[in-house]
């Protein structure tokens, strides 16, 4: 019997969800840290996502990314794999708190809907599905800087204070938290880029001179344009620390809005 896309990703959500538990617990006890259990949960909870996702995308013959549903869960994924390669880099397993709920909600939300159908469309041309996949891992990026920034905030205030918050003795150096950060600006810079340049190829063969102006690539264009204040507010000005947190923080939720508005106004598939 065939494998069922569907079904893996519900499948996913258990070791996804036992990873979530050990996270929020992390969160409020001082000394208990994300176990190699834990860890073991998340990576096989990405493992049978990406098969989800890899079994989906071979039975449409497309990025699967046509429905709302499938963008959260493809998101998910992303946002998943980019904490797995910071922890392999940095060896951090706080970032799980912040990374793992968004993490486990979006893929609950690509769950619901797994198992519809959209209407049927043409196959996506190749570029159409790269375009896709360098934006999402942009913003997989940019989500992961987010992260950074939050937790160096978090740290900054409990070493102002003076005093050790529940979660603090787990959080990494400031120094850390902001190479971690400027790391992931400096990816999401360049995912974006060639993603605005694939979107904008296309979006100019398929509306002419009036591309400018769709929601979508004005908001792609904004995101690329903090992200790129971000990277150039720390190397020509030098701004590290809580001004480029906040930058990255913003950065975050900016790209959050232009994939809210894509759902709406169209999708990667070109309609």
């Amino acid at each position: 019997m065939d494998a069922d896309p569907a079904l893996l990703l519900k499948v996913a959500l258990a070791p996804y969800a036992a990873a979530l538990a050990e996270a929020l617990y992390a969160a409020v006890k001082p000394r208990h840290k994300l176990t190699r259990g834990g860890l073991a949960c998340f990576i096989a909870a990405v493992a049978l996502h990406g098969a989800s996702l890899a079994l989906d995308g071979l039975e449409r013959g497309r990025f699967p990314v046509q429905a709302l549903q499938q963008l959260a869960s493809m998101a998910s994924f992303f946002m998943a794999a980019a904490f797995l390669a910071a922890y392999a880099r940095f060896r951090y397993t706080s970032l799980a708190v912040f990374a793992v709920p968004p993490v486990f909600l979006l893929a609950l939300a690509g769950a619901l809907g797994a198992g519809a159908r959209p209407p049927s469309r043409p196959i996506l041309q190749w570029w159409i599905s790269a375009h896709a996949a360098l934006f999402l891992l942009g913003y997989a990026a940019l989500f992961l800087a987010c992260v950074a920034g939050v937790m160096y905030i978090l740290q900054e205030r409990a070493l102002k204070a003076k005093r050790s918050e529940p979660f603090s003795n787990h959080l990494p150096p400031l120094g850390k938290l902001d190479q971690i950060g400027y790391s992931a600006l400096a990816a999401a810079f360049v995912l974006v880029t060639l993603g605005l340049i694939a979107a904008s190829v296309w979006a100019f063969a398929k509306w002419g001179p009036s591309w400018i102006v769709d929601p979508t690539i004005a908001l792609a264009l904004l995101t690329w344009a903090i992200t790129f204040a971000v990277l150039l507010s720390r190397l020509a000005v030098g701004w590290r620390g809580r001004k480029g947190a906040r930058l990255a923080i913003a950065g975050f939720f900016c790209a959050g809005l232009t994939w809210i508005v894509n759902s709406g106004a169209h999708t990667f598939t070109g309609q």
